[in-house]
């Protein structure tokens, strides 16, 4: 299913797909037999996408707004039953024994720069742009299928370095499978895979 096609609206106060949003989607090739969670779902863009083609797809957001959203979101387009969508930090909320084959998280991955705004939650990772994302890391690897992939946003303005750093250390296979310049970043997308 293309993203084109869905009948997809964004509420008040629920991050707006972007670039990296859809630098994310076209890193990630999803087949039927895979079982896909989108942390940080926003409006479920993504999860959407996902909807048509995996065999089951969870989509978690610690807005309880942007939650709420994707579940409209994925009813609008008929796509709700192979679905389930929560309001979780992180992974906070997926059972211990939920395993994924392929887990994706657009982050807030920028640095703090000092300013605070009403959407700092939606930009904002940490003093260096990744604690959050390496937070995830840490979590994700746990519910990961033997085999299975991780794919995050990262920006040039952050510290990818120790990004990758911490994704070596929960033993994964780092590639950029995606990448754009933006203004004054590049982002990109790393794919991490399970040894």
């Amino acid at each position: 299913m293309r993203v084109e096609d869905l009948d997809f609206r964004v509420d008040s106060g629920v991050y707006a797909p972007a670039e990296d949003s859809f630098l994310l989607i076209d890193a990630i090739d999803l087949n039927r037999d895979d079982v896909f969670l989108d942390v940080g779902c926003g409006a479920g863009l993504l999860t959407l996408g996902a909807a048509g083609i995996a065999r089951r797809v969870v989509a978690t957001d610690i807005s309880l707004k942007a939650a709420r959203n994707t579940l409209r979101n994925l009813k609008r387009n008929g796509l709700e039953h192979p679905c389930s969508v929560m309001q979780s930090d992180l992974l906070g909320s997926i059972p211990p024994a939920a395993l994924f084959s392929v887990i994706a998280f657009n982050p807030p991955y920028l640095p703090y720069d000092g300013t605070t705004t009403q959407m700092d939650h939606a930009f904002v990772g940490g003093a260096k742009g990744t604690e959050l994302t390496e937070h995830f890391i840490q979590q994700a690897v746990r519910h990961l299928q033997r085999g299975g992939s991780i794919f995050v946003v990262s920006s040039s303005l952050a510290s990818i370095k120790d990004l990758k750093n911490v994704m070596v250390k929960c033993g994964l296979r780092i590639e950029v499978v995606e990448s754009l310049p933006i203004f004054f970043e590049k982002i990109q997308v790393l794919k991490g895979i399970q040894h």
